[in-house]
């Protein structure tokens, strides 16, 4: 049982998590958060915590895409590369992150009409503290097939969850970018 979460939620706290985020999808809660499709000439940025999994592969995917992009991090410092295992794939995806450094969210020059897409709902607070309450804000994972808006954060997991984590972000670009 515990070998099936790590594989499939991260951890036991990312199973409670995604479990949590279920309920309260299916009553509402988040509806507001993935009503609308950003237009042709907004650019994406793309919010994770430390802009070194989930964020800069989701920029990079949405560039390949044809879409103006960009990444930063709620809790992070500037100028770091992105986690090997992200590189790994992106690599295997025809998609390149040897150039990506973070951005911590404070220092990103964000425009008044940036579409912003976090990866959890707990990234919808800290980013409105952090940063301000103008930016269209969504949740990336109520873009994928199976709806759901909390993204796990890959990082101290296992290589097969962290896979998954990552297809999960490039689901949720194809269903952003349409």
């Amino acid at each position: 049982m515990n070998r099936l979460v790590y594989e499939r939620f991260g951890s036991k706290n990312g199973f409670v998590r995604f479990l949590g985020h279920s309920l309260l999808a299916q009553i509402g809660a988040y509806r507001r958060f993935s009503e609308r499709l950003p237009e042709s000439s907004q650019r994406l940025v793309f919010v994770c915590n430390g802009n070194i999994c989930r964020s800069p592969l989701a920029e990079v995917y949405a560039r390949s895409l044809g879409r103006e992009a960009a990444s930063c991090g709620l809790n992070c410092k500037d100028g770091f590369p992105a986690d090997p295992r992200a590189e790994k794939f992106a690599r295997i995806h025809g998609l390149a992150l040897a150039a990506h450094r973070t951005v911590n969210v404070q220092e990103f020059r964000f425009r008044d009409d940036d579409f912003v897409i976090v990866m959890e709902p707990a990234h919808l607070a800290a980013f409105r503290t952090k940063v301000d309450d103008c930016h269209q804000i969504v949740l990336a994972g109520n873009y994928c097939k199976k709806r759901n808006p909390y993204i796990h954060d890959p990082y101290n997991c296992c290589d097969k969850y962290f896979d998954h984590c990552e297809q999960r972000v490039m689901e949720a670009v194809r269903g952003i970018c349409g």
